[in-house]
């Protein structure tokens, strides 16, 4: 305000400032600085304790600097004051960890007049000195590596999702520590999606307001928190804006965050005229936002191979051409699909996702390498692309029909070398990083004792629900379960020729189901004769609970198979692994994975 009425010059006779009652920005601390000379001291406390109990010089001669906090730190306990920083069994939290604030010393309040089961749920017993009382304040703050505590937002803000317990101050704490970000917030906002006929699924969004002269990317604040939060803390999508919605206290309203269709025009190339923008308006019509960039990619707007074979049908029904979902997943913008569509040159790319090669990302050195299930087709992993780190290329092997390894090998080792040598052309090298669903997870682990056989190393081994084929009996009917899955592809399949204009469409489609038809059956042809050699590395198995058999102990079923078992339960069926919903969950746990396995690396 002072800057801009031009009167800074009055205050020349300030001597020291005092700033409480909201959290300090760095941002706002430097612009102070450039306008006054007078220290700036930090305060903190709540009226229960008789408003001020911490302090921090911000800025002047002897300011603390404490590079890790995004913002500047509460500092620390003023005379006669206890500062403890507890979790929720009230023990001391290490440093760097996030607990909730409690403050004990003579200030203290008696408590709140006429509402004694307040003061007992705020006024509790201390611990750690007999007699003594501490105030509970509800906030979140963590100690820095200096000893002085650092403010991360209200314990009001401590959601769940999936299980997991998420502190939203701390996401915002890395938001504000992004170049360029001056205010961040996070949110769970409902996805519409019912959880079990119940409540609805969540999932985080981050919000950020830029500095002063700097343009921010979602995308990438999104990319800069996978590499410094666990997957399950990292938002689903960044929304930037100019500023923040504000209620009648001047605080940030956080009802009133727009989703993130509303957000501001993200950077990208606008589409011409024409094809592009037709293609545009479908693409923001299937995934439900405002408007699609030329260059925006299908999967990071939130789309998953669902959505892609509404997409394809939509198309169909538009342009009166038969487009398949393959053609969506690899082709997953609105320039690359235009030009695959409606350009003669592209014909091979319109063939791309029946190859037995399907590039769902690319970029970096050592790709994951997804492989097919029973079905023969990978188009269930494009979601992954989400929540993978975005320097990570995800690649699905395949087995198309009518010459893919599923129709013409005889055996399940011909199978594997057929599929170790497309490996070898895609990355001579490794290290390897494998990950296989159900058929495609015996495959991985049949690669990997290969590739170690001649002497590669194999750096990540996941197996999406897969047991060994020797504890299955391959001569019985197929099971409830292995038919749900058939009919569960039948289903996806038919619902997207469900708008297709005409009979030749629909017979296309038909075709395709037939040759998933056939690719289970000859899978189970295959599997009924394999055997698994021992792979003596470390393998991570994620379980379908829903329908694991009774009394079947993972562990033991696969400990003559593997070196190490790691297992990671998902509260899914064996035919929902893949689904958005449970990719949703599983997706930043493999993230994870991946990064420890290459800082260790």
């Amino acid at each position: 305000a002072k800057s801009e009425s031009g009167h800074v010059a009055d205050s020349s006779s300030l001597r020291l400032v005092f700033c409480s009652g909201e959290a300090l920005s760095k941002e706002l601390v430097r612009s102070y600085e450039t306008l006054f000379s007078a220290p700036l001291h930090n305060l903190y406390g709540p009226t229960e304790a008789a408003v001020d109990v911490t302090y921090q010089q911000a800025c002047g001669v002897g300011a603390e600097d404490a590079a890790e906090a995004a913002s500047v730190p509460i500092g620390r306990a003023v005379w006669n004051t206890a500062l403890r920083v507890l979790d929720g069994w009230l023990r001391p939290t290490p440093v760097g960890v996030a607990g909730e604030l409690y403050l004990s010393g003579v200030q203290l309040a008696d408590g709140y007049l006429g509402r004694p089961s307040l003061t007992a749920s705020r006024f509790v017993a201390d611990p750690f000195a007999d007699g003594e009382r501490m105030y509970r304040t509800g906030d979140i703050v963590r100690w820095l590596a200096n000893g002085t505590v650092e403010y991360l937002g209200r314990g009001d803000d401590q959601i769940k999702i999936r299980g997991q317990r998420i502190e939203l101050g701390e996401i915002e704490s890395v938001l504000l520590e992004q170049p360029g970000v001056a205010q961040a917030a996070v949110i769970a906002r409902a996805t519409g999606e019912r959880v079990g006929g119940g409540a609805d699924e969540r999932q985080l969004i981050g919000y950020v307001v830029s500095s002063r002269d700097t343009e921010l990317d979602g995308e990438a604040l999104r990319s800069a928190l996978l590499r410094r939060l666990p997957g399950h803390m990292t938002p689903t999508a960044v929304v930037c804006l100019k500023e923040f919605p504000l209620n009648a206290s001047g605080k940030l309203d956080r009802k009133a965050l727009p989703p993130p269709g509303s957000a501001l025009p993200r950077q990208g190339r606008k589409p011409l005229p024409g094809i592009e923008t037709t293609l545009a308006e479908i693409f923001a019509r299937v995934l439900d936002v405002d408007d699609v960039n030329a260059d925006d990619d299908f999967f990071a707007l939130g789309g998953h191979s669902l959505l892609a074979m509404q997409l394809a049908a939509a198309l169909e029904t538009e342009f009166k051409t038969p487009v398949s979902v393959g053609e969506v997943i690899v082709n997953s913008s609105v320039e690359r699909l235009a030009r695959a569509l409606f350009d003669e040159q592209a014909g091979e790319e319109r063939k791309a996702g029946f190859g037995e090669v399907l590039h769902l990302r690319s970029g970096g050195d050592a790709p994951l390498i997804c492989i097919h299930p029973a079905s023969g087709f990978s188009w269930q992993f494009s979601v992954l692309t989400r929540y993978l780190q975005s320097d990570c290329p995800v690649i699905g092997l395949q087995s198309p029909r009518p010459n893919g390894v599923i129709a013409v090998c005889d055996t399940m080792d011909e199978v594997c070398k057929r599929h170790l040598e497309t490996i070898r052309k895609i990355q001579p090298r490794g290290p390897y990083r494998l990950l296989g669903y159900s058929l495609g997870g015996v495959v991985a682990q049949a690669i990997a004792v290969r590739l170690v056989e001649e002497g590669d190393v194999v750096d990540f081994l996941g197996l999406l629900d897969t047991y060994p084929p020797e504890i299955q009996d391959w001569s019985r009917p197929p099971s409830e379960d292995e038919e749900n899955e058939i009919e569960k592809e039948r289903a996806l399949f038919m619902n997207a020729s469900k708008d297709a204009l005409d009979s030749a469409l629909a017979k296309e489609k038909a075709e395709m189901f037939g040759n998933i038809m056939r690719n289970y059956e000859d899978s189970v042809r295959l599997l009924s004769t394999a055997r698994t050699a021992r792979y003596p590395g470390a393998a991570t198995l994620f379980v379908a609970r829903r329908t694991l058999p009774p009394g079947m102990d993972v562990q033991e079923t696969w400990r003559p198979y593997v070196g190490q078992l790691n297992v990671v339960d998902l509260d899914c069926a064996h035919t929902d692994i893949v689904s958005p919903r449970s990719l949703q969950a599983l997706g930043p746990i493999l993230n994870d994975l991946l990064r420890d396995r290459e800082a260790r690396s």
